[in-house]
């Protein structure tokens, strides 16, 4: 095993380390993320349902099966993302202590390094909030790229979640079903910038 490979076995397991307590004994599988670990862009969440393994395998009807249709429709090659939330397990960060947040956040970090993507999408202002460790304005950052670490730019849109229920209570064409599709586009043009 190279050494690359053995962090990622390191990661998986010290995550599968950090709130066994809150998980049935059945159910504490550490889903590390789904996709290329050599990917372009690192699209992070906070909701368990996008993906159920690396192998883009995601649950019929789930968030992950919408957000995957959407980046196939927007021509996303697989190989140019990988996607992964915050816990890493069938729950949502909020349900950690805080320090466990801190734990997943430095492990995110491990992540980001391990992956050296070109763009990190924040599905969500949760997310963002908790990986930049300030207060966000949603409605002014989102839709913008920034410069972040080194030569990583990040971008804020929309959590996968909130898409679909704007989408089952108004339709397709509500604002935030249309803002998040154009937020799609916008990353892939901002990927193709870079191919």
């Amino acid at each position: 095993m190279d050494e690359i490979s053995e962090l990622w076995e390191d990661l998986k397991f010290e995550v599968g380390s950090i709130g066994n307590e809150l998980l049935p004994k059945d159910r504490q599988e550490v889903y590390i993320g789904m996709g290329d670990r050599n990917a372009d862009i690192l699209f992070v969440g906070n909701d368990p349902k996008l993906y159920l393994a690396e192998d883009y395998k995601v649950e019929a009807q789930s968030s992950g099966a919408f957000f995957i249709k959407l980046l196939d429709i927007a021509e996303f090659l697989p190989e140019t993302y990988y996607i992964t939330t915050l816990s890493k397990r069938e729950i949502k960060i909020k349900n950690f202590s805080e320090e466990e947040r801190k734990k997943l956040i430095d492990l995110f970090f491990m992540q980001i390094v391990l992956i050296s993507p070109k763009i990190v999408v924040f599905l969500g202002k949760e997310v963002a909030q908790l990986i930049e460790n300030k207060e966000i304005d949603f409605d002014n950052e989102r839709g913008k790229f920034n410069k972040w670490r080194g030569d990583t730019e990040v971008y804020l849109t929309y959590e996968v979640e909130t898409v679909i229920k704007a989408r089952n209570d108004s339709g397709k064409k509500s604002a935030i079903a249309t803002n998040f599709w154009n937020d799609i586009k916008n990353i892939k043009e901002r990927l193709n910038h870079y191919e």
